[in-house]
């Protein structure tokens, strides 16, 4: 063999190699990484509601007494309460920092993060308000070590999520961020829930809530005078209802419609039909629920909407013209009365078939057919001679 095509040998040799190696390389450096270890953690709280409502919330760590290479000697672990005030609305997350005993041996610590299941003060659930308590569990891992001075220190955290917020099994999997971050998944998710419309006191609900409900929509038509309305005629709706964070339509036993459970759609729609002097009244509703009501454009009729949420007066909404539809949209219930009270004006047809907002028209055309005529006439007339 020429020195040529040995050296070209060698050559390819050393190229498969180092390919093999740089493939190779990556998966040593993954095997060999650490992972950072965390000596801290923190616990966090979700707390969503609509209206202002102060609560204090606490938490218990429990140790694991028994497992295979725990370490059962006690080591009691402390979770500070987080509160609420009332001027606090809406989804607003707080966390506080875990604090750990002592320890005296080394080894692995094993305890389960639990909240406990009355808040402070205590919310009685009941027909229009109730506290959705986090039954979220987790587990947490405490790692410690002896360092060079004797010292027992902790070298690692790890907290796994065991159950969800509604007490479904989450699996074990791991929270990635137990940290003094905004992203902190050692989280406890809690809500407080108001039915609509029943006032300051929800336990003794506004003596409007009787009328009007969560939300009330009316019905009236206006026609002109002398001409009977048309009692039996039916007009189309659409409710849809956005709620808010933590709750659904099952949150306070189901939203009704004049006091009949309702089946509202996966897009949150419900449709109904009012006949004029006829209402819907919906119950159930939470306070925070986005809603919109549609009346379908019926012909001859041209609809407005005068609009009350939370107990103020909203501007009208009105159609631009006959046979329109006319949509209430972006509104968000409070706990004072909502309202919605449209009302349709008829566009009267006589019997002569002629409508009576065109019947200007119709005479102006009929005058100027008239005139043409006797034009025409007169004309003829006046060759004739």
């Amino acid at each position: 063999m020429s020195m040529n095509k040995m050296f070209k040998k060698v050559l390819a040799v050393v190229a498969a190699g180092a390919m093999t190696m740089g493939m190779a390389m990556p998966t040593f450096a993954a095997e060999g990484a650490t992972t950072a270890k965390v000596t801290e953690a923190y616990v966090s709280k979700t707390y969503n509601r609509e209206v202002g409502k102060a609560e204090k919330f606490s938490f218990t760590a429990t140790q694991v007494k028994k497992g295979t290479g725990i370490i059962t000697a006690d080591a009691e672990v402390t979770i500070p309460d987080i509160s609420f005030t009332a001027d606090e609305a809406k989804p607003t997350k707080q966390r506080v920092k875990v604090s750990f005993p002592e320890y005296t041996q080394a080894g692995q610590y094993e305890y389960t993060v639990t909240e406990s299941q009355t808040a402070d003060p205590a919310v009685a659930d009941g027909e229009y308000e109730k506290m959705i308590m986090s039954k979220a569990e987790y587990t947490m891992d405490v790692y410690v070590t002896e360092n060079t001075e004797g010292q027992y220190v902790i070298e690692n955290i790890i907290v796994k999520k065991m159950k969800d917020d509604k007490g479904k099994d989450a699996q074990g999997k791991k929270v990635a961020d137990i940290g003094d971050t905004d992203t902190n998944g050692f989280n406890f998710t809690n809500t407080y829930v108001q039915e609509a419309g029943t006032g300051t006191n929800p336990t003794t609900p506004d003596p409007d809530y009787t009328n009007f409900g969560s939300l009330n929509v009316s019905k009236t038509i206006s026609v002109p005078k002398g001409v009977q309305a048309d009692t039996a005629k039916q007009f189309d709706f659409t409710a849809t209802f956005k709620f808010p964070a933590g709750t659904d339509a099952a949150t306070l036993g189901g939203v009704k419609g004049n006091g009949a459970t309702i089946t509202i759609g996966q897009d949150g729609t419900y449709s109904f039909k009012l006949k004029t002097t006829e209402s819907m009244k919906f119950t159930g509703v939470p306070v925070g629920t986005e809603i919109a009501v549609t009346e379908s454009g019926t012909a001859n009729y041209k609809g407005s909407a005068a609009v009350v949420i939370n107990g103020a007066a909203q501007d009208t909404i009105t159609a631009s013209k006959y046979d329109e539809a006319i949509t209430v949209s972006n509104k968000t219930l409070g706990k004072a009365k909502n309202t919605v009270d449209v009302t349709n004006t008829y566009n009267y047809v006589p019997t002569t078939g002629i409508i009576m907002n065109t019947l200007p028209y119709v005479l102006m055309i009929a005058l100027c057919g008239v005139a043409l005529i006797a034009f025409v006439g007169f004309k003829r007339r006046r060759l004739q001679k």
